[in-house]
């Protein structure tokens, strides 16, 4: 691994499951070790809300526990853990905002692909997960420059 090339780190559901410390280190090094990078982690947020309360229950109950639930509480949460842990940039944005700035045509392909008798549900769910990103160094490669 070169760790001097342009770097794309990908985590998906993966943090919530380790307790911040640990999920604080391994976004540490990952800043430290790469020079260029980009990091996008697609995960919980709002979970402090009813809803999420519901879901931190009902994983609970399945014996799946969240360790580092308390680092998911809210979209400025999940950007504070990637600026605190040495990314120079972070943005996020939860996956209802994302999937309404979708052009209208794609919306329409993706409901057809399956009935959706339960958007209400979809919706909730959909502001209860989140995609941040951050970035390092990269400004010749434009790393700074993607917003949403």
């Amino acid at each position: 691994m070169d760790t001097q090339l342009p770097t794309l780190l990908i985590t998906e559901c993966v943090l919530v499951y380790m307790t911040p410390e640990q999920s604080a280190n391994l976004i540490k090094w990952a800043a430290s070790v790469f020079g260029t990078a980009m990091f996008i982690n697609y995960e919980q947020v709002n979970m402090d809300d009813r809803f999420g309360q519901i879901m931190i229950e009902n994983l609970r109950r399945r014996q799946c526990d969240l360790a580092g639930v308390e680092t998911c509480k809210s979209l400025d949460s999940q950007k504070e853990r990637l600026l605190a842990n040495g990314w120079e940039t972070a943005a996020a944005v939860n996956m209802m905002e994302l999937y309404s700035r979708l052009p209208q045509t794609e919306v329409s392909r993706i409901e057809s692909l399956e009935f959706l008798d339960e958007l209400e549900l979809l919706e909730q769910l959909m502001r209860h997960y989140c995609l941040c990103w951050a970035t390092k160094g990269g400004s010749e490669l434009g790393l700074t420059e993607i917003t949403f």
